[in-house]
């Protein structure tokens, strides 16, 4: 019933937001709110769940990319970067945004492991270094970028990208910061 709950939960964050009640869940599961309540404490209690078993799978998806030995250092960064999973790749900035609003100790748990999590990344990126696929770049940095980025996608008072979704708009941020803005036949390549 735990995974059920959890499901359909992700399903009515994607269609009303996180103002869904656990009402609204237990109707969608045809099922009681007392059922709900025998699992998890609280909706809140059901939003850390997630939040949880998210960044569990966006770390064991970590390992796996850094594991592959078909992919460049560069390829497997740039994956790293861009990696959602699926559920959440379709949704769209505001949603991020009314989760820190409404439910902000969950914020928390996610804002943290983004901010935190990184040791992948060094890894690949002083591997890059010293194979001479990436320049030698400030590390810190780089990944300061990025989080400002991600921030920026974040973050309700920017401009809306309404036509984007998350992952669209990672995508399109680790491509510049991969590459840069200029164009090979500048760089002279």
């Amino acid at each position: 019933m735990r995974e059920r709950i959890l499901k359909e939960t992700v399903s009515l964050i994607r269609q009303k937001g996180f103002s869904f009640t656990v009402a609204d869940l237990a109707k969608n599961l045809g099922t009681s709110k007392r059922t709900i309540y025998r699992c998890f404490a609280s909706k809140d209690e059901i939003i850390e769940a997630i939040i949880k078993d998210v960044t569990a799978r966006i770390s064991a998806k970590e390992k796996e990319i850094a594991g592959r030995n078909d992919w460049s250092v560069p390829e497997k960064i740039r994956r790293i970067l861009c990696y959602v999973p699926a559920e959440f790749a379709l949704m769209h900035p505001p949603l991020f945004s009314d989760l820190k609003k409404h439910h902000y100790r969950q914020w928390e748990i996610l804002d943290d492991f983004l901010k935190n999590e990184w040791s992948t990344v060094r890894r690949l990126m002083d591997e890059g270094i010293k194979q001479g696929a990436l320049r030698p770049v400030d590390v810190e940095v780089f990944i300061d970028l990025y989080l400002g980025a991600v921030s920026r996608i974040f973050d309700p008072g920017s401009a809306p990208r309404e036509t984007m979704t998350v992952g669209q708009q990672l995508q399109a941020a680790v491509d510049i910061l991969l590459n840069g803005i200029v164009s090979r036949s500048e760089k002279g390549e």
